[in-house]
């Protein structure tokens, strides 16, 4: 029974340059597939899986932005082109409507998917936004909104089943929670842990679009280091061959400390898996953000 974990990461582009010592991604996932994240050619085949470089700026000018981004990666649609422009952070009323319509987890489930989100939520996050006359849920959280997917919080953490957003809980912690720190290892095991419940399970890491909104190379390597040791326990974790881990990311914005803004670089998307029908279908299909959507679907042959 084929299973999936898609693990999205805001603000991730594949540098231009060929000095993996200027790109401060160049070591994303080096433990894994041993190539830099860099400039090069794609797709690139690894002993478990393969690398492709999709196109985040949707045929539209400009600089791809987050609501926009996202909200093609969850709907197959191209966001960008049914505005009209790149829409940064929240999605307007437009959006909502799309997502609500025609969310991936929403479809998968739809189907018979069963799917979750493994992203410890706080009871405030929604008390607080909720009050607001506009949307202010971003495209992940409404994308689980729209499945009917019930929500992780402090309880489902407790019993091993939720991560935070930062996966170490040090966010949580500075907003005065009560919650201990743990290693990018233990919250590998929480991910497996729900897995073994679900067939798809999606979780959102943000921290590298913030740090490299703030040119903070420092924090990217802390959060490289994270999201290897992150991703390394759950693929070491994956003892079946038909479970793979997607990674994507919406726009390029940390592989370039040159400016704190996005940028209009590809953004990587992987495929670590045993199924070597699976990495070349993925190599095959994915050239842009609107080919993540369909590509899910088929892999489930939904």
């Amino acid at each position: 029974m084929k299973k999936l974990f898609l693990f999205f990461i805001d603000g991730v582009g594949i540098c231009r340059e060929e000095n993996p010592q200027e790109n401060p991604l160049s070591g994303l996932f080096t433990n894994i597939t041993g190539k830099p994240l860099a400039a090069g050619d794609y797709p690139f085949f690894f002993d478990s899986g393969v690398i492709c470089a999709a196109d985040a700026s949707l045929g539209i000018p400009g600089i791809p932005q987050s609501a926009t981004g996202q909200a093609t990666i969850f709907t197959g649609i191209n966001a960008s082109k049914h505005l009209g422009y790149h829409l940064t952070a929240l999605p307007n009323e437009e959006l909502v409507g799309l997502i609500n319509r025609q969310s991936l987890m929403k479809s998968l489930k739809d189907r018979g998917i069963s799917v979750t989100s493994a992203n410890l939520y706080s009871k405030e996050f929604f008390e607080k936004r909720g009050k607001r006359r506009r949307n202010a849920f971003p495209v992940s959280t409404l994308t689980i909104q729209a499945s009917g997917a019930p929500f992780r919080y402090i309880d489902d953490y407790k019993n091993g089943r939720a991560v935070f957003a930062d996966i170490t809980n040090k966010g949580i912690r500075e907003r005065g929670y009560d919650i201990e720190l743990i290693s990018p290892e233990k919250a590998g095991g929480y991910v497996l842990n729900i897995l073994k419940d679900f067939r798809f399970v999606f979780f959102e890491y943000f921290m590298t679009d913030v740090y490299g909104h703030k040119r903070d190379r420092e924090g990217l390597e802390e959060s490289i280091d994270i999201i290897n040791r992150f991703t390394g326990t759950i693929q070491d974790g994956i003892k079946e061959s038909d479970t793979s881990i997607c990674v994507i990311s919406d726009h390029g914005n940390a592989e370039d400390l040159t400016t704190g803004n996005h940028t209009v670089n590809p953004v990587p998307a992987i495929l670590f898996t045993r199924d070597q029908r699976a990495a070349e279908s993925f190599a095959g299909a994915i050239h842009s953000l609107t080919d993540i959507y369909p590509w899910v679907l088929s892999y489930f042959n939904a």
